[in-house]
């Protein structure tokens, strides 16, 4: 072999390289470490939510078991409660209720401890209103405010379960735009609600900071660092204020050196050893689903433990980290999503901050589709997809739109739309602030039908669906021009497009492809594609 065809050192080593187990890791990680820095906020707001309730779902069958006797931890029912699978304790219910507070008013202590008290009275945000397992710090406050005392006096300064740390996960998701200071302020306002010791309010003074790092995008460790620089600081300057516990700023920062010098990891409910135990089980794992595992695996308070590791790690990761049969297996699914797209679509001026965006300059999307062989392609209409015109809404795929109703409809009537199929639900137009659309959208000459389908589901109602499919049906046979519109118009706008095409004579292959080449990641879940394929439902 001459020089010219000898292998070079450099290709000798690459190809080497390509032989190594090692290579393969450092690739895998470079791509997880990619996805990561792409991810969008509503995926981590999201991956938070739902992180925190299924990690409570998943710890609940197994709570005050020992470490020793809680064996292989899975996704179950029964167990210590003998409730169904995907039942949320009073972790999730008492954390919902302040997802809904802080959502509907802004932060309001008052309001927090009026809602905590309509749980445990009257089942409001428990599943199927059923109330477990409510613990003794958290009814002796309960009873203090339901006799008038105000709510950050409530909380016995004594108590120092997890009872307020288990709860705290929306402060930071709400208010991204509060400065650190303030929000310390609110975690421990918020923590003597139930649980005034400093300790308590200490732990939900670092999990909210680590959060607000975590949604940022930042690494584990630098975010726990920078979390305890942050309150360090602050206590520093302020201390610990409140009428019933306050501590001077070198009284509180021993307290804080008490708390990061803690030795125990036992899952048990002191709320110290709750944070450490998540915290633990989160720096040990590689995603989610080991995160909440190994939060169960510590036995005991099972249920908050995973709870608080599932806020962490559900931040970090983001909602395609959590188990899609976890989430779809979560009962009263409709509570969470309903709160969940009204905490991903908060305008943040609404408390202080600024919109997420205020760009509408750009025409409204209108991906036709392909109607070659079916029998509505010799009439001249046109059916394509969009998403809900005005919405002003953090999307997913989408982005940040902060859109103008008229703009959008002008659009569309530019484009020569004769008919808008809307397959949105009445609470996602108040989210989206597009309530008005139906008085709006006649003065453009477009016809509104309206259609409305939980998301990302199938109709419930088959025979009704089928009804609207084969009018706008004809209506496109007719020459008409028909818009398909959904919230972020991917998953109800793609499976009623390609259902459309079903309906005009087309297989099912060929009808998911067309809808797939009009709008790229478009018709993605398998129910609806199942949905598609079974065509036509009787």
């Amino acid at each position: 072999m001459g020089d010219s065809e000898r292998p070079s050192d450099f290709s000798i080593f690459m190809s080497r390289m390509r032989r190594t187990p090692w290579r393969k890791a450092i690739k895998q990680a470079w791509r997880t470490r990619t996805k990561e820095d792409a991810m969008h906020l509503p995926d981590r707001l999201e991956g938070a939510i739902y992180g925190h309730l299924c990690g409570d779902a998943l710890g609940v069958p197994y709570e005050f078991k020992p470490a020793s006797a809680v064996g292989e931890v899975e996704w179950r029912g029964y167990g210590t409660y003998s409730l169904p699978p995907g039942t949320w304790s009073d972790d999730g219910a008492l954390m919902l209720a302040l997802l809904d507070s802080l959502l509907t008013i802004g932060f309001d202590t008052e309001d927090q401890g009026r809602r905590a008290v309509a749980w445990r009275d009257t089942g409001e945000y428990a599943v199927a209103g059923e109330v477990f397992d409510v613990g003794d710090s958290t009814t002796v406050a309960l009873d203090a405010l339901r006799s008038g005392v105000p709510a950050e006096e409530a909380g016995p300064v004594e108590a120092k379960g997890n009872g307020s740390l288990m709860r705290i996960l929306p402060l930071p998701l709400v208010f991204r735009e509060a400065s650190d200071t303030e929000l310390l302020e609110m975690a421990f306002r918020a923590s003597r609600v139930t649980h005034g010791s400093a300790e308590a309010q200490i732990a939900c003074g670092l999990y909210v900071l680590t959060i607000r790092r975590l949604l940022g995008g930042g690494e584990r460790d630098s975010a726990l660092e920078s979390a305890r620089s942050g309150l360090r600081a602050h206590l520093q300057a302020s201390g610990l204020r409140g009428s019933k516990e306050a501590a001077a700023p070198g009284e509180a920062l021993a307290q804080l050196d008490d708390f990061e010098d803690w030795p125990g990891r036992g899952g048990s409910g002191r709320v110290v050893d709750s944070f450490w135990s998540a915290w633990e089980a989160f720096t040990r794992a590689t995603d989610y689903r080991s995160t909440v595992v190994a939060a169960v695996e510590y036995g005991n308070d099972t249920d908050t433990t995973a709870a608080i590791a599932g806020g962490l790690a559900g931040t970090r990761f983001g909602i395609d980290s959590v188990p899609v049969t976890w989430r779809r297996g979560l009962r009263d699914r409709q509570l969470v999503q309903g709160l969940v797209d009204r905490l991903v679509g908060t305008d943040a001026s609404e408390f202080g901050g600024t919109p997420w965006s205020t760009s509408s300059a750009e025409p409204l999307p209108f991906d036709l589709m392909d109607l070659e062989g079916s029998d509505m392609a010799d009439g001249g209409g046109r059916a394509g997809m969009t998403y809900l015109p005005g919405k002003r809404y953090l999307g997913y795929y989408n982005g940040p739109q902060w859109r103008d109703l008229q703009s959008d409809l002008s659009s569309l009537q530019e484009a020569g739309v004769d008919v808008l199929l809307l397959l949105v639900e009445d609470h996602e137009l108040e989210r989206c602030r597009v309530t008005d659309i139906a008085e709006v959208v006649d003065e453009y000459g477009i016809e509104l039908i309206r259609h409305p389908i939980r998301d990302p589901m199938t109709p419930k109602d088959d025979a009704a669906y089928r009804r609207t499919v084969a009018q706008v049906a004809s209506q496109v046979r007719e020459g008409q021009t028909l818009a398909i519109a959904c919230r972020g118009g991917f998953d109800r706008a793609g499976m009623t497009s390609a259902c459309l095409l079903r309906e005009g004579g087309l297989d099912a292959d060929t009808a998911i492809d067309r809808v797939h080449a009009a709008r790229r990641h478009t018709l993605t879940m398998p129910d609806q594609l199942e949905y598609v394929r079974g065509w036509p439902h009787t």
